[in-house]
């Protein structure tokens, strides 16, 4: 079983954003995580993944995405961890409305609205994002 409180390693590449979510699913499942909560985590997990690969690791095939996963009574925390390109400063602090016939651009504002903290930070070369899911029981 995935362990939680583990750094799990994905090669950041799009056809591994499938394993990175099953591992995360495994983890809510043990731990009763509502399914409503679920899909807005695993939503925001792909699209914060997607993001990492396709704008921080822009060109680059050796790339790797960390995952460590928290949870307890009442949240569930991602974090996300790259050493890719760091974010523009304010991106996840800027409310973003979601233009539903637009091609790209939508990552942000889907996170924005599955998630309820979203915290980033990039020192020492390794960017960290933290996603933040309350659970109501």
């Amino acid at each position: 079983m995935a362990e939680e409180g583990a750094v799990r390693l994905y090669p950041a590449r799009l056809e591994e954003v499938g394993q990175l979510s099953e591992h995360v699913r495994a983890l809510c499942e043990a731990a009763a995580v509502p399914p409503e909560a679920m899909i807005d985590i695993e939503l925001a997990l792909a699209e914060a993944a997607n993001n990492i690969i396709i704008h921080g690791y822009r060109g680059r095939s050796d790339g790797m995405i960390g995952v460590d996963v928290q949870i307890v009574p009442g949240s569930v925390s991602l974090e996300l961890r790259d050493q890719g390109e760091a974010v523009p400063e304010g991106l996840f602090s800027r409310c973003r409305t979601i233009s539903a016939d637009a091609e790209s651009g939508r990552g942000v504002g889907i996170i924005q609205s599955c998630i309820d903290q979203i915290d980033y930070r990039s020192e020492g070369g390794t960017n960290r994002l933290r996603l933040t899911k309350r659970l109501s029981r």
